[in-house]
């Protein structure tokens, strides 16, 4: 019962957070007591899957319905997942309640959200690919929804508009590779589907493995599928948009490494995909990122860059049987996380209380704000991978990885590397804006921002530098994280 307890906690939380909203004349306190409760309680109930983990237990949980059989199965692989959104969540949930006080349709809003954070949850715990599939789906359309919040503004609708399609489309191609895989194997189930391989089966489930690759790889933002993010992240409230680059970019990348772990037994050579679609997508999200005149473009094409360096980790790990590779490219999912999230909403607040979208409007922000600009210079240059902050400890391990594995692999470390070095050719410049001596006027007649938007941020910003410090506070997840995931390939490490 435990291992589906998160799942029934986010999901009736989200009723219960719209019923009181709408009974409540303060919709937006009432959302937001409601979304922290749930959040709170489902945080307990995975600590608590991670004790039973840690003592050896099966944390289990099955279900039939109508002759079709699916589970919930938690694993640190799982848990790393659900760890991350849920904490996020939690933080962007206190963040919302003034930053959103004038916007309109509050009781959706964090119902919506706690919807968003339970199918991320249940993504992760699913065993096999048509539940997994269904968990993505749910997370997808809530997060249309919550990109187009503020339909009032033409850009929100037109940014929802091309999410929805592009993410259709990558639905479609995922929804044909399952079809497949059934076809060939007769099971769906992650754990099983080595076992299936039919005389003949290889070449269709190659072609499945390629429909995966694409499909999901539009929600994960990889280059050439990402033409959606800079639009949706940039005109999403702040808030949103790190949820979607924090983690919901995360997340369909997790569907797709569970999906290409179980298919590993075809003997494909799925991480030099990883590795090119990582290295493309690193190099083309910087480039883009560097000619951003507005703050949060920029961070939305720097979330493309990160996730290069996220698949570039994974994939020396899947090519090269490397446990330091995978072990990195997994420590930056939660570093990334971290960073990309308190990065999003402390441009969110900057943009929200000076009323400008532009970098340049924000000189001498520091000054008004020493405490928000200090904040961002904390995301930004663990983003860059600047040390001692939680990025250069992620982004070392990817380097030690391709180092250590030789040949190629010093290429890919130096260019990532490289990679780094060029994000400061972005952020320094916002930095060196916001710490001007020369304040603006946009930050001359801004507002400060209340206490519960600067909580989350400086809370963020302490566990950016905390991991960064001690890396062992998120490593003792991402090491079971990275054994699960040799074990769903048929790997012993």
């Amino acid at each position: 019962m435990l291992a589906i307890l998160p799942l029934m906690i986010l999901f009736c939380g989200a009723f219960l957070a719209f019923l009181i909203s709408r009974l409540s004349p303060n919709k937006g306190l009432a959302g937001c007591i409601t979304a922290c409760v749930s959040l709170v309680l489902a945080l307990a109930s995975l600590a608590a899957i991670f004790v039973m983990l840690r003592a050896g237990a099966v944390v289990h949980y099955p279900v039939n319905l109508f002759y079709y059989f699916a589970a919930v199965r938690f694993d640190h692989l799982s848990l790393l997942l659900g760890f991350t959104a849920v904490i996020l969540a939690l933080m962007v949930a206190i963040y919302s309640y003034r930053y959103m006080e004038h916007d309109l349709s509050q009781d959706k809003y964090y119902p919506l959200l706690l919807i968003m954070t339970g199918a991320i949850v249940g993504l992760g715990a699913s065993t096999d690919l048509f539940n997994m599939w269904v968990f993505f789906e749910l997370m997808c359309v809530a997060s249309y929804i919550l990109v187009s919040f503020r339909k009032e503004r033409w850009e929100s609708l037109e940014a929802g508009f091309k999410y929805i399609v592009m993410s259709a489309t990558g639905s479609m191609c995922v929804l044909l590779g399952i079809a497949i895989v059934f076809g060939y194997t007769g099971s769906l189930d992650l754990l099983t589907l080595k076992t299936r391989l039919m005389i003949g089966s290889g070449i269709p489930l190659a072609f499945a493995a390629v429909l995966f690759i694409a499909g999901f790889s539009v929600k994960a933002a990889l280059v050439p599928f990402h033409s959606w993010l800079p639009d949706a992240h940039s005109e999403a409230p702040s808030g949103i948009s790190a949820m979607l680059s924090g983690v919901v970019i995360e997340a369909g990348l997790f569907a797709l490494l569970k999906t290409l772990f179980a298919l590993y037994f075809l003997g494909l050579d799925t991480g030099s995909v990883l590795i090119v679609l990582g290295v493309i997508s690193m190099f083309f999200g910087n480039l883009m990122a560097l000619s951003q005149k507005r703050i949060k473009r920029m961070l939305a094409y720097s979330s493309i860059a990160q996730m290069g360096y996220i698949v570039l980790g994974i994939g020396i790990g899947m090519h090269y049987l490397s446990v330091a590779g995978m072990e990195g490219g997994l420590f930056h999912v939660i570093t990334h996380a971290g960073m990309k999230g308190l990065a999003f909403l402390a441009a969110g607040a900057a943009i929200h209380y000076c009323g400008t979208v532009y970098i340049d409007d924000l000189s001498g922000l520091s000054k008004k704000m020493p405490i928000l600009a200090l904040v961002f210079a904390v995301a930004c240059l663990g983003l860059a991978g600047v040390p001692p902050l939680s990025g250069f400890m992620s982004k070392w391990m990817i380097y030690l990885s391709g180092i250590t594995a030789g040949g190629k692999g010093y290429i890919l470390s130096a260019f990532a590397i490289f990679n780094s070095v060029l994000s400061l050719g972005y952020y320094l410049p916002a930095i060196n804006r916001m710490y001007s001596s020369k304040q603006s006027g946009f930050v001359t007649a801004a507002k400060h921002p209340p206490v519960s938007v600067m909580a989350p941020l400086v809370l963020l910003a302490l566990s950016v530098i905390a991991l960064g410090v001690w890396p062992d506070l998120g490593l003792f997840v991402v090491n079971g994280a990275v054994g699960n995931a040799f074990g769903l390939m048929g790997v012993l490490k």
